[in-house]
């Protein structure tokens, strides 16, 4: 038995033995990649150029941009964009809201992490989540 549901930009299928998501992770993973990277850059050029200029506001914007940047390029490095996950690979699934968005966070065994963004039916991927996998954590 397969359950669909819709996203804003593919589908996530549950069936017998697995998940399988089709959406635009990758292209996103490697948009987000790049736009720490280059913000990471700016950050330390703006620490450089305060070595040079000794103007206070160049080291802690640069400092912050740099480190912020930098910290959420190792996050997105620790998540996961596969498109067929197994029940067995599996350590919990929750659907979640922040900041007014719906998303399904599936945590691999392997600790990493898997988000699914742009549910249009929250409620019945929750609910779906929550009657039929008791094996598995919804933390």
């Amino acid at each position: 038995m397969t359950q669909t549901f819709k996203l804003k930009k593919g589908q996530i299928s549950f069936e017998a033995d697995n998940v399988k998501i089709s959406d635009n992770s990758r292209k996103l993973k490697r948009i987000q990649l790049f736009s720490s990277g280059i913000w990471t850059i700016y950050g330390t050029i703006s620490v450089l150029r305060y070595l040079k200029t000794s103007d206070q506001f160049l080291l802690w914007t640069g400092l912050f941009i740099g480190i912020a940047h930098f910290i959420i390029f190792i996050i997105i490095l620790l998540r996961s964009n596969q498109s067929e996950i197994l029940f067995d690979d599996i350590k919990f699934m929750k659907v979640k809201q922040r900041f007014g968005r719906e998303f399904l966070d599936i945590k691999l065994k392997n600790n990493r992490l898997r988000r699914v963004i742009g549910i249009k039916n929250p409620q019945d991927l929750e609910e779906y989540v929550e009657s039929n996998f008791e094996h598995i954590k919804t933390k």
